[in-house]
């Protein structure tokens, strides 16, 4: 029988202030959709009967049972929306700090869109997208770009707001501005905010650190290679991350 795959235990995640790989974004489901079983080399093994380490962002639109993507809330600044709402996490731009978007649902008419601010196109129609500061480059459907203008009145074009939001403890409907959280499901079922976290591992704000993954949570048994010692512990939880498809 194989034995399980150890993984490195980042000894270094909680000092050090810069970020390591940037969190993976999931472009579709053949595309940077997650990670491999440990273990298991078989390409394109489904989470089904094995432990599944790692989470990727990601439009939550792309997000499926096999394949979630994470689920956040967020307030970005600058925009014409200053209510929290739910989004998605477009770039990893620091340890805590993320891109970020609101859900097409959230889409605005591009006529109210706030020079200074960045948005998403949701839907091309005949708003004149370059007037408005997107560039001479192809004009799509997810295209991100920071406003120089607003569209005239009566386009039939419309945009979703981003902005960089930092990760931070607190409640639904309690967000501040600039802020966002994302939030896991540990061994005692409690739901806890993460501080910082990269593709596979992640620090909550009491300072725990965690393995994330979408499907699983197990306590204290996962090998990440450590000695077993208080400073270099062989094992970690599993806790799973909220995403649209799986809770």
């Amino acid at each position: 029988m194989r034995k399980p795959t150890a993984y490195p235990l980042e000894r270094d995640f909680i000092r050090r202030k810069q970020m390591g790989r940037p969190l993976k974004i999931k472009i579709s489901d053949t595309q940077d959709a997650g990670f491999n079983n440990p273990g298991d080399d078989v390409a394109g093994r489904t989470p089904a009967g094995e432990l599944f380490y790692g989470v990727v962002g990601g439009d939550t639109a792309t997000s499926d049972y096999t394949f979630p993507v994470v689920s956040t809330r967020i307030r970005p600044t600058g925009g014409s929306i200053t209510a929290e709402g739910d989004g998605f996490i477009v770039r990893q731009k620091g340890a805590s700090k993320f891109l970020v978007s609101r859900l097409d649902a959230s889409a605005i008419d591009p006529a109210n869109a706030v020079v200074g601010s960045q948005i998403r196109i949701v839907s091309v129609g005949d708003t004149d997208w370059v007037a408005m500061g997107a560039g001479e480059g192809t004009i799509a459907v997810g295209k991100i770009f920071t406003v120089t203008a607003a569209a005239g009145a009566g386009t039939s074009g419309t945009a979703a707001e981003c902005g960089i939001c930092t990760l931070a403890d607190e409640a639904d409907a309690a967000l501040s501005t600039g802020s966002m959280t994302v939030t896991y499901t540990d061994v005692g079922s409690s739901a806890v905010r993460l501080k910082r976290f990269s593709n596979k591992h992640g620090i909550s704000f009491a300072n725990n650190p965690v393995l994330l993954n979408f499907f699983n949570i197990l306590d204290d048994t996962v090998k990440i290679g450590g000695s077993g010692s208080s400073a270099s512990p062989a094992t970690r939880d599993l806790v799973q991350v909220e995403n649209p498809s799986l809770g």
